[in-house]
């Protein structure tokens, strides 16, 4: 019955809608503020970044097989979130959306099922179905591969090595899913089973979903033809030429094809000369191609246009602070604070940059300013400590960098400070053991950095810290 398809294709797709708004909102809340000016907080799918991506080709696996493999909708920039928990809570928002939408189809289920619907009776079949597609697509999208948010949620915890090596692959994780879920039965067969065997539990009628497959299963060529037709009309009429251009520049951000990135950009500029995201992006994938003054003047460029632009004021921080002319990005990160004063980052830069230049009282309270609006971020304690172990305020420098570690047990650099303070105060044994905890996270690291530090002048003899050293 066409009834049962258009209905489970409807229900399916606004769920994918209620799955991404989902990464969008808690994005939001850790502090990418820039899915706001993206339009992603909507329901809207017009909204997302790859629509191709995002909804036409999950639509097509779905039509064409019955799996409904989720879509890469929103573009999150995450060196904004405030840190690895909340890039793992990004991740972990859509299969939670999905969850709920999943309840939500169960309760409906059984409290309405018993319920005589007539000619419409048909709604209970497509229900059932539409529910153990979504309990499918939470077990899949739970699976730690690159691509799909299972592994999103461990990502933020791996070595740097192995996220970088996954990010290469994640562009083509959910399309090799869909190869092996179709050509490799076994994979296929224990994730149906297993969604089989939860809607079972959550009393969803086997037989039900079956009968539900086979009615959705009997339109569902002609639906897809019908669907991509529509959607592609839709598309090509609701999109902007320089949002087309702003999209796929962004796809390619995301896919880290800077070079295209930026040509895709120009070509919105073109189009639209004062589109200020456009420039910020552009200035953004610069950034990543190490093109620090054509980067600036793409920054400035967005600026000129939205003179409150405050992620423009910070990331032009970043480049003039690369290019160590730190009085000036000192200055673009007081106008992004001075923009928005609840942005942690900012004030965490512009910290590390009054350290840089020794003005430390003046560091320290941008720290605490930073700490003040997020108390959870590791790397603005451990740097607060650094500003205080150079006042020779120790035990206050340990104090904070026990709390970065608290915080973050993995982040080298506060076990490292730490080491240090305990040498500049003559307590060898304590540094060494810090140090310790140091080369278990990243030996690398440590020999690069205590190399050169004068902290550990004290005990650079010492045969303890000769061996953690590998002499």
């Amino acid at each position: 019955m066409i009834q049962v398809a258009i209905f489970v294709c409807v229900g399916w797709l606004f769920s994918v809608c209620l799955h991404e708004f989902g990464h969008a909102i808690v994005a939001y809340w850790g502090g990418d503020t820039s899915v706001k000016d993206k339009g992603y907080l909507t329901l809207n799918p017009l909204k997302y970044t790859d629509f191709n991506l995002s909804l036409v080709l999950p639509l097509i696996f779905l039509l064409l097989g019955g799996i409904p493999l989720p879509g890469a909708a929103v573009y999150i920039d995450q060196r904004r979130l405030r840190s690895r928990w909340w890039k793992s809570a990004v991740s972990a928002a859509g299969p939670f959306a999905s969850i709920l939408v999943a309840v939500l189809l169960t309760i409906t289920f059984r409290f309405g099922s018993p319920l005589p619907l007539g000619e419409y009776r048909w709604i209970w079949p497509a229900l059932a179905f539409l529910t153990y597609l979504e309990i499918y697509v939470v077990i899949l999208n739970l699976l730690p591969i690159p691509g799909l948010d299972g592994y999103g949620i461990i990502d933020p915890w791996l070595p740097p090595e192995i996220q970088e090596r996954s990010r290469k692959f994640g562009q083509y994780g959910i399309v090799i899913l869909f190869i092996l879920l179709w050509f490799v039965e076994p994979l296929n067969r224990l994730l149906g089973d297993a969604a089989f065997y939860i809607s079972q539990m959550v009393g969803i009628p086997l037989g039900m979903v079956g009968l539900g497959y086979v009615l959705f299963n009997e339109w569902a060529k002609v639906l897809l033809v019908v669907a991509i037709a529509i959607a592609f009309a839709v598309r090509q009429v609701t999109r902007k030429p320089h949002e087309v251009w702003y999209e796929r520049g962004n796809g390619n951000i995301k896919g880290r094809k800077y070079e295209e990135a930026i040509a895709a950009f120009d070509q919105a500029i073109r189009v639209k000369s004062d589109f200020h995201e456009a420039w910020y992006m552009r200035g953004y994938a610069l950034l990543q191609l190490q093109r620090y003054e054509d980067a600036i003047a793409a920054y400035d460029k967005a600026i000129e246009i939205k003179s409150d632009y405050w992620e423009a004021w910070h990331d032009r921080g970043i480049v003039l602070e690369v290019l160590q002319r730190y009085e000036d990005a000192i200055a673009s990160y007081q106008k992004a604070v001075e923009i928005k004063p609840d942005f942690h980052l900012a004030w965490g830069k512009l910290g590390k940059m009054l350290n840089n230049l020794e003005r430390y009282e003046e560091a320290l309270s941008a720290y605490d300013k930073a700490i003040e609006i997020q108390p959870y971020d590791a790397s603005i304690w451990t740097d607060r400590g650094v500003a205080l172990g150079y006042l020779k305020r120790y035990d206050d420098a340990i104090a904070s960098c026990e709390k970065a570690i608290k915080i973050d047990p993995r982040y080298f650099y506060a076990w490292y400070n730490k080491a240090g303070c305990y040498a500049e105060q003559g307590k060898v044994d304590l540094a060494i053991e810090d140090l310790k905890q140091a080369v278990k996270i990243d030996a690398g690291k440590l020999k690069d950095c205590a190399k050169t530090d004068k902290s550990f002048d004290s005990i650079r003899d010492r045969p303890a810290f000769r061996e953690l050293m590998g002499e």
